[in-house]
This record gives C-alpha cells, sequence and structure tokens, in this order.
C-alpha cells in the first residue's frame, strides 16, 4: 500500500539559501506516515488503545538528497511500509519534483510502550493484525 500526497513548497520551510531546510523532510515523512496510518483507519491513538503502546517511535532515520525543492515548488510525497521485522517495521518515502525523484528517506519504528528497565520504554513485537494491514494491501 502507498499513500501519494501532493503539496506546495512553503517560504517557512526554506533556508537562507531559498531551498527547503532539510528537518523539514524529516517533519514531511512523519506526517505522510500518519496520513498512510488514517487511510487504513488508525491512527497513533487508536494503536495506543488497540496495543497499550504510546506510539509508534523512531529508532533510526535517513534520507538521501538528490536535488532541492525550493519555494513554490509542487512536489509529492510517496509513503509505503515495508521491511517488518519482529520489533520493528521501516516507512519508505519517496519524495518527486516534476516526475523526477529529488529524496529518498525511510524512518524505523517500533510499537513502544512502557515498562522497560530504568523507567525507560520497551518494544513490543509489532502485531500481526498491523503486519496484515500492510502487506495485504
Amino acid at each position: 500500500m502507498e499513500n501519494r500526497w501532493t503539496f506546495t513548497v512553503e517560504w517557512g520551510d526554506c533556508d537562507a539559501a531559498g531551498i527547503v531546510f532539510y528537518p523539514n523532510y524529516f517533519r514531511w515523512f512523519d506526517a505522510a506516515f500518519q496520513k498512510l496510518l488514517r487511510l487504513r483507519g488508525l491512527s497513533q491513538r487508536e494503536l495506543g488503545a488497540r496495543y497499550g503502546i504510546i506510539g509508534t517511535g523512531l529508532i533510526d532515520c535517513g534520507a538521501r538528497f538528490k536535488g532541492p525543492a525550493a519555494y513554490g515548488d509542487e512536489v509529492e510525497l510517496a509513503t509505503r511500509i515495508e521491511g517488518f521485522e519482529p520489533l520493528s517495521f521501516t516507512a519508505r518515502h519517496t519524495v518527486f519534483k516534476a516526475g523526477r525523484v529529488i529524496v529518498e528517506g525511510f524512518e524505523k519504528r517500533a510499537f513502544l510502550a512502557p515498562g522497560g528497565s530504568e523507567g525507560r520504554l520497551k518494544a513490543l513485537t509489532v502485531p500481526e493484525e498491523f503486519r496484515c494491514l500492510f502487506k495485504s494491501a
């Protein structure tokens, strides 16, 4: 299952050079992941209620920047979930401008709950129901 989200780069998204300030891509990645959850009738609150977690926290993330985007550009962000492991899954993100890939990114996420040692959070096994929602699409 893939979700595509098209939006316009705003003035506040850019740095002094007039191109997108790189942390904004990670903000957009998170927003795109949340949109993908909603397509399956889920939200962080719903996941918390169903599985007793506080959310799907990031345990790793990264991006490769292949080209710039600037104020006024229309970009499209494609997001999909893949790479399931027992305690994590990966959301892949691809940003397009005029049909050309300008950024490839990922977020490795875990189902996090209270109860770890020394008051830390612990990762729970990714529920099979969640896996099936995104594998079957």
